[in-house]
């Protein structure tokens, strides 16, 4: 006698394992997507800082130059790939930036990578300060080097 019985599974178990699978992934996505944003924030806000620092060794370093000894700078670079004279030098070619030093403080702060950007204007009198530089924008600002 033969052994009718077949092996797997049903079409309703089947079914059932797929809707569990589809509910677990619904509630976790947002979580991820989350996660990846805020990863994004991370990196961005980082390279923020950099060219901030990296901003103001170069105008101290201006500053020792003779020639250059001027309170009032812009380092400037936009997505025309626009470069002044005082632009910061940075590898990544995809950051545009502007940076105005007024009076020896940085008055205005622009930076955009093309998916984040910061603008941070400084108050009459006040500077921009590292700690200003938190939160990205959500439109994304244009940079032009005049």
């Amino acid at each position: 006698m033969k052994n009718d019985k077949k092996k797997g599974f049903t079409l309703v178990e089947l079914i059932a394992v797929i809707a569990i699978l589809s509910i677990l992934l619904m509630l976790a996505l947002p979580q991820v997507l989350e996660m990846f944003r805020e990863t994004r924030e991370s990196a961005f806000l980082t390279q923020v800082q950099y060219i901030y620092r990296a901003a103001e060794e170069q105008y101290v370093s201006d500053q020792l130059t003779p020639e250059q000894g001027t309170t009032n700078i812009t380092y400037c670079k936009d997505a025309a790939n626009t470069k002044t004279d005082d632009d910061l030098n940075l590898s990544n070619d995809d950051v545009q930036y502007k940076i105005v030093f007024t009076d020896g403080k940085i008055t205005t702060f622009i930076v955009s990578d093309g998916n984040e950007s910061l603008t941070v204007n400084a108050e009459e009198g006040q500077t921009v300060k590292i700690g200003d530089l938190t939160t990205p924008d959500t439109d994304l600002a244009t940079i032009t080097c005049e």
